[in-house]
């Protein structure tokens, strides 16, 4: 199962880097040239190798909160970090305090990562995510869509801002 999960996240990017790489196989367009051939660029590993990483990133995260322990995430954050939501801000150093509260209200949490687009200097993600939980006390089970951006400084978290509707979120109401 975790197989097939991590295949079905990965193929968006695969296909992405698989066009990118088509399309570097061409030859660039020469400036002399007068054609309406439009300029392609060339194939660069290393943002592909970015690419995965952040990729990487973004499932840590998920899967920390999944499991309710941060230690599996503070790696990517910046001990400046911080994540801001509609709920609050967190600085990186209270994560650990902040999901055990949350998980005093909340269990049987599912994250599915739907996207995640990178800028081309690699400083910069989007994330969108489903986040699907169960309140514990009633049992109710919802699912908040959230989209989230994320600034990197050297690979590592500064912020990650969530935007998603706490009027119809089952989090607003523990």
């Amino acid at each position: 199962m975790t197989q097939h999960v991590l295949l079905a996240l990965l193929l968006p990017l695969s296909y992405a880097v698989a066009m990118k790489e088509s399309t570097a196989a061409q030859a660039p367009r020469d400036p002399t040239d007068d054609s309406n051939q439009p300029q392609v660029a060339r194939h660069d590993p290393a943002k592909n190798d970015n690419a995965v990483k952040i990729r990487e990133l973004v499932d840590r995260q998920a899967q920390a909160w999944e499991k309710h322990d941060f230690g599996i995430a503070a790696p990517d954050w910046l001990p400046s970090g911080e994540m801001i939501s509609p709920g609050g801000h967190v600085p990186a150093e209270e994560m650990q305090t902040a999901m055990a509260g949350y998980f005093k209200q909340f269990r049987d949490l599912r994250v599915t990562v739907k996207n995640v687009f990178i800028s081309t200097d690699g400083v910069k993600a989007a994330i969108e995510w489903d986040w699907d939980v169960t309140r514990r006390r009633d049992g109710a089970r919802a699912v908040t869509h959230d989209a989230i951006i994320v600034d990197l400084v050297g690979g590592r978290i500064a912020s990650w801002r969530e935007y998603f509707d706490f009027g119809n979120s089952i989090d607003a109401k523990p």
